[in-house]
């Protein structure tokens, strides 16, 4: 290139842009100085000035030369492009839309300022669960695919449908994904999840198995076909897949967590590999992340205390509705505050708030930063609620962030970490002896019953008549998650139907509406022995949380996983109940329930006694009349539904560990 024939600024340009790309800053801004020495409005070397500052993370002077670009001249987009993007560094969103937004009216098939626009509307309605701006991000998304088709704008737009619960678009968006990408292991498992969502586990299972065929080291593949495998009920499937993620992951605490709630559903499964399987995970990832520093809380034993509670459950879920003696604690001697991870709110949301002295949604705060509210909010004892179930928030226990720290409430088993102090559990379920090894947390066990039953405010009420009045039949009926229906289950209810005449046996179970999973598992029955025509098969659905009662004559509680929520609606619902007792509290779970409720004789102690309690029940007609007459009423009085006296048990139980803790410390 002849440079006499070049001005001598656009010379000095040209070389300040080689500087710059060859990413020499230091000699591109000399250079570019001498231009703006002489031509102080030389928007391009304005501009470059802008991008070397903010490469070099010199962001208010990378922001003041952008501005100086587009004083210069207001019509050149990237000049707007780079200002948004030092805004967006900056933390100054709604600047940085605003000048994405000029960077399209300038140039409309911009892609990085279309992409960026979006992002920004799904960082705004996501936090501000705004679905306006939900929908303004996919009309971007939407728009950036017209110009340019590309796997991560299919990705971005599958994000936000799937934050919208719109999972049926959802489907639409990955398969157009996959034509165009058929080796996307993202998409496959995108899809996959959506087909959980409707309960189609067959469809779900064939995509994992694609995915498996491109990526067969790939740890996530195996823990969610996992988890399909277990909403089909097959859990030992279930568990070998989780293994064989474990290996591949070792260090994922919710594969680990999965896992174990997996464990706790199998009849295969011992207690003693189930606690062992949890110390593990104390072993390899919790007990490495506990924090050894002292406590700054006031040892005084008789003082206010301040309660955390910490779940991703505070919504409609089984767990919110065991929560009323929280909120009824002596405000005089207790403050309560929530630690909320609950990933889609809702009307009980809404209403629990106030109740709570304090309420943190932890959602976009990582481990260390909720361990580190916590300690700043001087919390005395912090009460999990979640255990290995899914969003839990175990290693921000494991970092110990409060002096005492307990177990309560959404998981039937010990959680495998040092830093978890205690687990709430009482002498019926697990009775002085029987379980102390299989838990590292210490058992406390509470006086009655280790949780009070409050029912929804809208539950229908108990039909006037048993069922079998009007059917001619028994029928008998199990509503608990079908992964708990194990084999020895099923083996035990076929023969309690065989020995009652024309009984048949209604099992609700997600996914049953679709063809292939209703094949899958009509299949498994049949194989246990039972007819399909002694079948009534239900789809799941949180709206037969009661209703479906008022259609059985007698509940079976499955085992080793005995029911929890569903046992005490099930005598709500004024239906008797048939439990098997085990060796470990998930097992005994129906013990505690029954015993509570005055009903004792509606527990076995062999699988033996199991059918003969049930089939004997079912044949005298007459007893089962009696039994079911007046259930609600004199469950309702039991203290397994008495909110107050469970309250003061549990304060009790606070302030006692409470004055262990101080003594221990002092």
């Amino acid at each position: 290139m002849n440079l006499q024939n070049i001005p001598y600024e656009a010379a000095l340009f040209e070389k300040a842009v080689g500087l710059y790309q060859a990413r020499n800053f230091s000699e591109a801004e000399k250079t570019l100085h001498q231009i703006l020495a002489q031509n102080p409005r030389h928007a391009h070397s304005l501009h470059i000035m802008a991008a070397i500052a903010y490469n070099l993370k010199r962001l208010d002077s990378a922001e003041e030369f952008a501005r100086r670009a587009i004083a210069a001249d207001k019509n050149i987009a990237v000049f707007y492009n780079t200002l948004g993007l030092i805004c967006s560094t900056q933390g100054k969103s709604e600047e940085a839309l605003t000048n994405f937004k000029k960077v399209v009216e300038l140039d409309p098939n911009h892609l990085d300022a279309i992409l960026r626009i979006a992002q920004i509307y799904v960082q705004q309605g996501s936090v501000e669960k705004n679905n306006s701006m939900l929908e303004s991000a996919l009309a971007f998304l939407k728009r950036a695919l017209d110009i340019r088709p590309d796997e991560n704008t299919y990705l971005n737009i599958s994000y936000i449908l799937q934050l919208q619960d719109n999972h049926a678009a959802l489907i639409e968006t990955g398969k157009a994904c996959l034509a165009r990408y058929p080796n996307s292991v993202r998409t496959l498992l995108g899809l996959a999840s959506s087909h959980n969502h409707f309960h189609q586990y067959e469809e779900a299972l064939e995509y994992f198995k694609r995915a498996l065929a491109i990526e067969p080291a790939n740890g996530e593949i195996y823990a969610h076909m996992a988890s399909t495998l277990k909403e089909l009920g097959l859990v030992d499937e279930s568990i070998s897949m989780q293994k064989k993620a474990l290996e591949l992951l070792p260090d994922q605490p919710w594969i680990y967590s999965n896992m174990l709630l997996s464990m706790v559903y199998a009849s295969s499964i011992s207690p003693e590999e189930l606690a062992d399987t949890a110390r593990l995970f104390g072993k390899h990832i919790a007990d490495r992340l506990i924090r050894n520093r002292p406590f700054r809380n006031d040892k005084d034993p008789e003082r206010k205390l301040r309660i955390g509670y910490v779940s991703p459950d505070f919504r409609s879920h089984p767990v919110s509705f065991f929560l009323a003696p929280v909120y009824q604690c002596n405000k005089q001697n207790f403050e309560i505050f929530a630690y909320s991870k609950t990933q889609n709110e809702d009307s009980i949301t809404n209403f629990i708030k106030p109740l709570f002295d304090g309420w943190h949604d932890i959602r976009f705060l990582n481990d260390d930063q909720t361990a580190d509210l916590i300690e700043k909010d001087k919390i005395d004892i912090l009460v999990d609620l979640a255990g290995h179930t899914g969003h839990n928030s175990l290693p921000v226990f494991a970092r110990k962030p409060a002096p005492v720290q307990v177990s309560w409430l959404g998981y039937p088993a010990t959680t495998g970490m040092k830093a978890m102090d205690y687990r709430i559990t009482d002498s019926y379920a697990e009775p002085n002896g029987m379980t102390e090894h299989l838990n590292v947390e210490k058992l406390w066990r509470l006086p009655d019953i280790f949780c009070a039953y409050l029912p929804h405010p809208n539950s229908p009420a108990v039909r006037e008549h048993p069922p079998f009045e009007d059917n001619g039949y028994i029928t008998f009926g199990c509503f608990n998650n079908f992964a708990k229906v194990t084999d020895p289950v099923l083996q035990t209810w076929a023969k309690i139907l065989d020995l009652v005449p024309n009984s048949k046996l209604l099992l609700e179970i997600g996914g049953i509406n679709n063809d292939k999973t209703k094949l899958e598992i009509l299949t498994r029955l049949t194989q246990h022995g039972f007819s399909p025509d002694r079948l009534i098969l239900e789809q799941r659905s949180p709206a037969n949380q009661y209703v479906l009662y008022n259609r059985i004559d007698i509940a079976l509680d499955p085992f080793p996983c005995n029911g929890g929520t569903t046992s005490f609606d099930t005598l709500w619902m004024g239906v008797p109940l048939i439990s098997l007792a085990g060796e470990h509290f998930v097992s005994r779970m129906g013990v505690t329930i029954l015993t509570n409720a005055g009903l004792s004789e509606l527990i076995a102690q062999t699988a033996e006694e199991y059918i003969k309690t049930a089939s004997d029940l079912a044949n005298d007609r007459e007893r089962l009349k009696k039994l079911r007459r007046g259930l609600r009423e004199k469950f309702s009085a039991t203290p397994a539904m008495d909110q107050k006296r469970f309250a003061r048990n549990m304060e009790t139980a606070y302030r006692e560990m409470w004055k262990k803790w101080v003594k221990t410390s002092s």
